[in-house]
């Protein structure tokens, strides 16, 4: 027992001051005049005397690893004890494709929060989408996971199932859906191409290894294509990599202008990033479609663009992603990532929003005013809010129920397997039809009301789908974005203005954009 005794005293001693001894000495966490040496003695009695007389045989590690966590879930939901398991999965979520369904998860308000779906993948086929609340995996609530146990339990080998339940805002009853998993490989950039006459569209879906170079390649390839306008779709990308995030603002901007620092409340941790390229695109004016999904690296970007007076922002406030983690190695190959600095773009705005912290009316913080490189009025809060906010149309009862029964994806896939599609395909009414009957099939109720609103959505979907699994996701796209409100409405704003300076005098004077 002794030894027992003292093997935890080292631990929880190694754990709580091994990285911050030296820091902990000249800076005290005063509390009516206790010093946070006084609570470590408390910690190390309490550990010391759960073992001798607690009823039943204690576990060292469980006893341990439960003070961790605990300790741990005081700060934020970034700040997460990685076990040595935990150390083996975080080195397959960089292996750049695994067996998963393609989403990107936070552990929010007790309960894992899906933060985007990645396009293409199991997750999008399935109609799982940003906002999702996953309360259970395979019958088991997720209630307290971390987000690293939720991605351990969702992944598993292609071809395998997983069932999860989910509540979504706005449905009144929980979500059951099946997945069937598959091999994710994201893409950065899987479209570029004109979307209208001489405009340019490329969408970002995440910021990888080769994004800033991908970028930097397709402006190219559009301007030799005689672009006019460019619109780039920020829209529900998680993030990624700091560095392409600096690298995508370098095509953009000269040498030697600040893209993003970091603060913390240790110094070592403070950095600044400028721009280092030398080239700067600046044959067109540009649009930065974002919304609650866009977070982290994808905020660096849209609002250092916005900062430097370099696009209209347009969409939805984003996620407010802003915190940055570093990762600590702790004995018996475990470890801890503690979050240690926040980020701050150019005007001085910090893009990092508490989950917890409403984003309303009465929030002082968004009452910050910030301002751009020409002096355009900007504001804080926690990411980056929009210079015409335009929102996107939400779905029906109806119109969710067949997404997250998969019916486009299975009717697309018996459909082509005995029909002949080329690109001039379209979906007839006798094709619509037969979709109709296959969803009646596939006992999924609707009113006269929701089918007549859904009606010109479904269709559209269903030819984006049929040509998607022909001919791959950017034919298929260029079909979606027809019934997409948001976007539409960002492309009259090319048709009405010719200049940036034009769009942002305009945007001064537009509180609201509504679908």
């Amino acid at each position: 027992m002794k030894i027992k005794k003292n093997v935890i005293l080292v631990i929880v001693i190694l754990i709580l001051v091994g990285f911050w001894a030296g820091r902990f000495s000249a800076a005290r966490a005063e509390n009516k005049g206790r010093t946070y040496y006084d609570y470590l003695i408390l910690m190390s009695k309490v550990s010391d005397l759960i073992p001798q007389v607690y009823v039943d045989e204690i576990d060292p590690e469980e006893l341990i690893f439960g003070a961790i966590r605990g300790m741990v879930k005081t700060l934020d939901p970034y700040t997460t004890f990685l076990t040595s398991e935990d150390f083996e999965e975080l080195k397959t979520t960089t292996k750049g494709e695994f067996g998963g369904l393609g989403i990107h998860i936070s552990a929010q308000d007790n309960y894992i929060t899906i933060i985007s779906v990645i396009e293409g993948t199991p997750a999008s086929r399935s109609g799982l989408m940003a906002g999702d609340q996953i309360i259970k995996v395979n019958e088991e609530s997720t209630e307290g996971w971390s987000s690293s146990k939720a991605a351990k339990n969702l992944r598993g080998p292609k071809g395998t199932t997983v069932n999860i339940t989910i509540i979504r805002e706005g449905v009144k009853d929980e979500m059951e859906i099946e997945i069937e998993r598959d091999v994710v490989k994201i893409a950065s950039i899987p479209y570029v191409y004109k979307i209208v006459d001489k405009i340019g569209y490329i969408r970002i879906t995440n910021f990888n290894a080769t994004t800033g170079k991908d970028l930097h390649n397709a402006l190219i390839e559009l301007e030799e294509q005689g672009m006019k306008g460019l619109l780039l779709d920020l829209r529900s990308n998680p993030g990624g990599l700091l560095s392409q995030a600096i690298e995508t603002v370098d095509n953009f901007l000269p040498k030697k202008k600040l893209v993003v620092y970091t603060k913390g409340r240790v110094k070592k941790f403070d950095r600044e990033f400028y721009t280092k390229s030398k080239y700067s695109f600046n044959s067109a004016p540009i649009i930065v479609l974002i919304n609650h999904g866009s977070a982290s690296a994808s905020e660096i970007f849209a609002g250092s663009l916005q900062d430097w007076d370099k696009a209209l922002i347009v969409g939805e406030n984003s996620f407010g992603k802003g915190s940055v983690q570093q990762l600590f190695p702790l004995p018996m190959n475990n470890g801890i990532k503690i979050t240690t600095s926040k980020y701050y773009i150019k005007s001085g705005r910090c893009i990092h929003k508490d989950p917890d912290e409403e984003l309303d009316k009465d929030n002082e913080r968004e009452k910050e005013i910030f301002y751009t490189e020409s002096g355009r009025i900007v504001y804080g809060g926690g990411g980056i809010k929009p210079d015409i906010v335009i929102e996107q149309d939400t779905l029906n009862r109806f119109e969710i129920a067949v997404r997250r029964k998969n019916l486009f994806f299975n009717f697309a896939v018996d459909y082509i397997a005995s029909h002949e599609i080329d690109m001039d395909f379209t979906v007839t009414d006798g094709i619509f039809n037969s979709f109709v009957k296959y969803i009646s099939e596939n006992e999924t109720e609707y009113t006269e009301k929701e089918f007549e609103e859904g009606q010109a959505w479904l269709r559209n979907s269903l030819e984006s789908q049929i040509i998607s699994n022909k001919f791959g996701l950017e034919k298929g796209n260029k079909i979606a974005i027809r019934q997409d409100p948001q976007l539409q409405k960002a492309l009259e704003l090319f048709e009405k203005f010719e200049t940036l300076n034009e769009m942002f005098a305009s945007a001064a004077d537009t509180t609201d954009v509504k679908k």
